[in-house]
């Protein structure tokens, strides 16, 4: 799958006829391990698989939250530290917010709060790519890197000075 001009090998978990994650990753094995993780973490059950369709639901929800602006509707189901994954959805397109003022807003740890970004079920959907440190800067973006998190924010009109790299 192409995202925003980046080759991607895409996974999704699916129970019944609803998406309960999916992964992401330069390759098939990083993307499989990192879905694994995901499950583990928020003790998910379901089938794992690949699918153009599906990967067209994600093409045009990315679409949603990245270029119009609609805030993800999370599914209902029972995520681990949920209310990190809610307050992120507040964030609107053009806008960032610091990872520390994620962890007040969420009333979460910090630590605990990073543990549940790298867990993060519907990733650019809740929208990690919006925190920033405290000093403005990029601060990792598993699985795809900084280079994909910087071009998901120049998308949505946010500028970055490139000593943020």
């Amino acid at each position: 799958m192409k995202l925003f001009g980046f080759d991607v090998c895409v996974h999704f978990l699916i129970s019944g006829n609803n998406i309960l994650a999916y992964s992401w990753h330069y390759t098939e094995e990083r993307s499989l391990k990192h879905l694994e993780k995901i499950k583990k973490y928020h003790s998910l059950h379901g089938e794992i698989l690949k699918s153009e369709k599906l990967e067209g639901w994600l093409d045009r929800k990315l679409r949603e939250v990245l270029l119009e602006g609609k805030r993800f509707k999370i599914p209902p189901f029972e995520y681990k530290n949920s209310k990190v994954y809610y307050e992120l959805t507040k964030v609107p397109k053009g806008k960032t917010l610091t990872y520390s003022e994620l962890a007040r807003k969420s009333k979460t740890k910090y630590h605990e709060m990073l543990v549940t970004l790298l867990r993060n079920p519907f990733q650019v959907l809740i929208p990690c790519h919006r925190l920033l440190t405290n000093k403005g800067g990029l601060m990792g973006f598993y699985p795809l890197g900084k280079d994909v998190k910087r071009r998901l924010l120049e998308i949505e009109g946010i500028e970055l000075p490139n000593t943020t790299r």
